[in-house]
């Protein structure tokens, strides 16, 4: 690897010095920059090619360059004859000027180390792409080792030729004099150049009819660059010391020779018996056979054969290789020569100035090559005649090599970008070749020229032509041209004056939407498709706006639709019908696209009324107010279930809420049952649970919870609220409970309760608590609950237990201070309607004394049955006789004065309903609650709320 490194490093040093040794101190350098050794070329190929640039204009130049190293072998006398030789012809070549002849940039300068001058751009000699590599760079460039002539390269290269000796003979009457592959140049756009007037010979009487031309004699003596090729030299020009303007046509005949075998002339010249070798060729040319010729093409051997005669007189002159006949322009777009009417063939050059010219040997006669020709002869052309030739160019570009197309017909149409007028007939053909460039030929090579023709508004044939290629252009442009040149093109369309522009521009910019960034469509071409169709007067722009805007729909987001195209169809003055449908397919469109669609909020507040409004609209027929109504059914359809599904779902979340809270509400008498208080006694004595209690409290019909707000619409508030209340209730939950300080008696030894002997039991103790006619005695104030009643702690009225309800409302209980009825019985009937019972006496007994149960003995002992709980469901009970106990005052002794657990939504415990309580008897009360209908509304909640939720 480091070998390698070291040996490139060395080649490109080597290069570095050779370059800068070449033109050292050579008056070239001081305007020129010189870059890479790329060719070489004139006679012997002396002349080394470097390409170069113009300091001051950055021009592309090629710098010939000739060094003084190459002859340090010669003699002073040989240096000076050498150096003369090539001085004189690069001067005689700056002289003459022709578009086939190598055009000079710079004049000639010399240093002491070198010759250089410059000139058009050059690609290589003809020599080098014919696999001659003599003075080349080492390695040998890829571009000239692989390069291959086309077959129309040849052909037009060949005529160039002809039209480059016919300039000579005939327009400064001068002879070449050493007419070889080394002396034409292929220029950077392949078009061959004429060089090398070292040894050229100008008539000695220019002025009169035949040119003389003096020739001098050959000295074999002088060294080679002294003397022009042998191997190309006609036959006089050794033999009898003579030329004329037929000797160069035998040097073309060789070239042509060479270019069709591998770049080997016809005969080889021994150099060194120079006489002996040209009297040799004279017999083979005199005896040419057929198979010396087979490489050639047949439609130029017997032209090739007669410009290889000995006698000069027969050769063709250049003016015969290249005479013309006059055909219509068609023909150079492709149609058969055959197919013209003699009366055109026959037409005179002089008056082909509307016709195409073609050679009169058949294989010159080439479509392409004559399409070369006339696009090199353009600047003789008016406008008319170039528009003409234009318009068919894109027939003929198809059938030419992307080489040819792009290095020789791209520049001269490029040229005629200057001419506004040419501009929409060369921009087709330039486009169509773009289509064949890569994008890195496109950027080098077409996009620099495009630039100022984006601005061009005139005429307007260019913005068309641009709308119709817009996916080339957006394709291969790069992001940054896309922004500054081509959009701004598309802008300017879109404002045009024109209605034909902005139609053309609106039915295009669907096809090519998907390569404009989103940005840019956003904030520059929406806002303007809106204005067009706004600001027009034209109903065609108007629903070509429409159009447009409805398919490139799928390329924008969800919300800018909603935001601003939407809103923008309400803004429409027109109710034309095409109008109303284009309107309607944006809304359908956006209501049936999957990364669309419109919410039904919109579609309710709306997008619907705005529908609904235009559907009655008296243009529209009966056909065009189906589709309304059909898209109108269409969202009212969707809007439905989705608010359904919605309602639905809250339905659920508010049955589980409800549940919740519920749950929420019992956990408190779950808690309670932890604590040794007469509340739980009172639930395990009939069984009662916070389940039972809940369902006891659902058929009595009223309710404990809290009212609940309605959930028919949940707000953001009332979920934050929910949610606190539901965190709260979780700490309560977590916090221990509250347990009062009280002295229990030592717990008996466990065993199974058997809840049937223990409601009797305590049925029994409440039964010697009750009122008989007489008065009892009062216990005394802070007497102590016996053991049936653990955990007993001091009363007031009935009223303050906060657990108590009186089965009308939550947590309503006895009025405090009411007064006992006279008579002589606290409880000796039953309890009048004037007044409610107080308990505030049963509180106040003895402390340490404890109830005399014995009485009960004979009525509940082990004799009787045991009575189970669904016995004990409550019955209507006959009226009691005067004086005897109430049959349900035995229910409420002592034990009713205890604090108890939170009820169920019925206002009693478990095992009490509305028949169980006295309370609720209409015989027992004729007074009207303090809220008479809140009964009435407890009842019936249930009902309610299937009514609402079904």
């Amino acid at each position: 690897m480091e070998s390698m490194l070291n040996k490139l490093k060395s080649t490109v040093t080597k290069v570095t010095a050779d370059v800068t040794s070449a033109v050292m101190g050579n008056p070239v350098t001081r305007e020129f920059e010189v870059g890479r050794h790329i060719a070489s070329g004139g006679p012997g190929l002396s002349w080394r090619i470097y390409n170069g640039t113009k300091k001051s204009t950055k021009q592309e130049v090629a710098v010939f360059v000739f060094d003084k190293k190459i002859i340090d072998k010669y003699q002073k006398f040989d240096k000076d004859q050498i150096i003369d030789s090539l001085k004189r012809g690069v001067q005689q070549l700056t002289r003459l000027r022709h578009p086939r002849l190598l055009t000079v940039q710079h004049p000639l300068e010399e240093s002491r180390d070198c010759l250089a001058f410059c000139t058009e751009p050059v690609f290589a000699s003809l020599s080098n792409v014919l696999g001659n590599w003599e003075n080349l760079p080492s390695p040998v460039p890829t571009d000239i080792k692989d390069h291959k002539l086309y077959d129309v390269e040849t052909k037009y290269g060949l005529l160039q030729v002809s039209e480059g000796l016919s300039f000579l003979h005939s327009g400064v009457k001068m002879v070449h004099g050493n007419l070889t592959p080394e002396n034409i140049i292929l220029n950077k756009s392949g078009a061959w150049k004429i060089m090398g007037f070292d040894f050229s010979i100008s008539s000695t009487n220019p002025s009169e009819q035949e040119p003389k031309y003096a020739c001098k004699e050959w000295d074999p003596n002088l060294p080679p660059l002294c003397l022009p090729n042998p191997e190309y030299l006609a036959p006089e020009y050794i033999l009898s010391v003579s030329c004329d303007s037929a000797s160069d046509m035998y040097s073309l005949g060789v070239i042509i020779h060479a270019v069709f075998n591998e770049g080997k002339p016809i005969l080889q010249v021994n150099k060194h018996d120079i006489f002996k070798s040209f009297s040799r060729q004279l017999d083979q040319l005199s005896r040419l056979s057929p198979s010396a010729l087979t490489q050639i093409p047949e439609g130029v051997r017997d032209h090739v054969k007669m410009l290889l005669s000995v006698t000069s007189t027969v050769r063709p002159d250049a003016d015969q290789m290249t005479k013309v006949r006059s055909a219509f322009l068609p023909v150079v777009m492709g149609e058969n020569l055959l197919d013209i009417p003699a009366r055109f063939q026959r037409h005179s050059c002089k008056n082909t100035k509307n016709f195409a010219s073609f050679s009169q040997i058949p294989f010159f006669d080439d479509v392409g090559a004559m399409t070369l020709q006339y696009i090199d002869s353009l600047f003789q052309r008016d406008n008319l005649q170039k528009s003409q030739f234009y318009k068919g160019l894109p027939k003929v570009l198809p059938k030419l090599p992307k080489r040819v197309v792009v290095f020789r017909i791209l520049p001269a149409l490029t040229s005629e970008f200057v001419n506004p007028d040419m501009v929409p007939f060369v921009l087709p053909n330039v486009l169509l070749i773009a289509e064949e460039c890569t994008k890195e030929e496109y950027q080098r090579l077409i996009l620099p020229d495009l630039t100022p023709v984006f601005k061009q508004q005139e005429p307007v044939q260019i913005l068309l032509i641009f709308l119709q290629k817009m996916d080339l252009l957006l394709t291969k442009t790069p992001p940054e041209d896309i922004k500054n040149c081509v959009l701004p093109m598309v802008y300017r369309a879109l404002e045009a004056p024109s209605i034909q522009i902005q139609e053309l521009c609106l039915n295009i910019i669907p096809t090519f939407a998907n390569l404009i960034d989103y940005p840019s469509m956003k904030n520059a071409l929406i806002p303007r498709i809106k204005t067009a169709c706004l600001q027009t007067s034209s109903l065609a722009v108007r629903v070509n706006s429409l159009v447009c805007l409805g398919k490139i729909l799928e390329y924008l987001d969800k919300w800018f639709v909603i935001d601003e195209i939407l809103p923008f169809l309400q803004q429409i003055p027109s109710r034309e019908p095409a109008v109303l449908m284009g309107i309607l397919g944006i809304y359908k469109c956006t209501f049936t696209h999957k990364k669309l669609g419109i919410p039904k909020e919109h579609l309710a507040g709306k997008s619907l009324p705005h529908l609904v409004s235009l559907s009655i609209d008296n243009n529209l027929n009966l056909t065009q107010f189906n589709s309304f109504m059909a898209v109108i059914r269409d969202m009212l359809n969707r809007m439905e279930a989705e608010h359904k599904t919605k309602l639905e779902q809250l339905h659920i979340m508010q049955e589980q809420q409800r549940s919740l809270n519920i749950s929420n509400q019992l956990n408190p008498s779950e808690e309670t049952k932890s604590t040794p208080s007469p509340g739980n006694e009172l639930e395990n004595m009939f069984g009662g649970s916070s389940g039972s209690s809940e369902v006891n409290g659902k058929e009595n019909g009223s309710s404990t919870a809290a009212p609940q707000p309605n959930r028919m619409s949940l707000t953001l508030e009332e979920k934050q609220r929910l949610a606190r209340e539901q965190e709260q209730a979780a700490k309560l939950r977590s916090q221990q409970p509250l347990a009062p300080q009280t002295v229990r008696p030592a717990p008996a030894p466990t065993q199974t309760k058997d809840l049937t002997s223990s409601l009797l039991n305590n049925v029994a103790s409440l039964g010697s608590l009750s009122l008989g006619s007489g008065p009892k005695p009062v216990p005394a104030q802070g007497a102590m609950v016996p053991a049936g009643f653990p955990s007993a702690s001091p009363m007031g009225s009935v009223g303050s237990m906060p657990g108590m309800s009186n089965g009308y409302s939550p947590g309503m209980g006895f009025p405090m201070g009411a007064t006992r009825p006279a008579g002589p019985g606290l409880y000796g009937g039953m309890a009048t309607t004037t007044s409610t019972p107080s308990f505030t006496s049963l509180a106040q007994s003895q402390p340490n004394k404890a109830p005399d149960l014995s009485a009960l003995d004979s009525l509940f002992g082990p004799q009787k049955p045991k009575v189970s709980l669904n016995q004990m469901v409550p019955m209507p009970a006959p009226m009691a006789a005067p004086g005897a106990p109430s049959p349900w005052v035995n229910q409420f002794g002592a034990q009713q004065t205890q604090p108890v657990a939170p009820l169920a939504m019925g206002g009693a415990p478990a095992a009490f309903g509305m028949q169980a309580n006295p309370f609720f008897s209409p015989q027992n009360f004729s007074q009207t609650t303090a809220n008479p209908g809140k009964l009435q509304q407890s009842a019936s909640v249930n009902n309610d709320l299937k009514d609402l939720f079904g």
